[in-house]
């Protein structure tokens, strides 16, 4: 059995999540009735993430990475900061990647409930306005 081919499967399939989830954070801040979706996958992945001390899918990469013979420390560093290092050179913690997953999943979850959305729109908005005007007066 090919593991290395395994492991590189379950690794595109790895950022492909990362990806629909960050792309699902931005759909679901528009329509409304997405965020009940993200924030139960964010959720589950945060319930994952605490139960197993890493993403099952970074565990499962290792784990074909080690059966196929390579040298890999994916499961200590983290798939992101892994992936960022190795292809971008990009030194990124895995702590910052824990606490964004954390807080959005949390955010999310408050903003799917219904009589938090005013709130959390409120404030979205005025960050924006503020943003806005920030922009215009340091405009050259």
């Amino acid at each position: 059995m090919n593991y290395s081919l395994w492991a590189d499967v379950t690794a595109l399939t790895h950022i492909t999540t990362v990806v629909a989830v960050v792309i699902g954070l931005l759909v679901s801040f528009r329509y409304k009735r997405f965020r009940p979706w993200e924030a139960g996958i964010l959720i589950l992945v945060v319930i994952l993430w605490s139960y197993y001390g890493n993403c099952p899918l970074t565990i499962l990469e290792q784990h074909l990475r080690d059966l196929a013979g390579e040298k890999s420390n994916v499961a200590s560093v983290g798939f992101l900061p892994y992936y960022f290092n190795k292809l971008l050179s990009i030194n990124f913690p895995s702590r910052i990647v824990q606490r964004f997953t954390f807080f959005s999943g949390g955010a999310l979850f408050a903003a799917s409930i219904d009589w938090l959305s005013p709130y959390m729109h409120f404030h979205v908005f005025h960050v924006r306005r503020s943003l806005k005007r920030l922009g215009r007066r340091f405009a050259f």
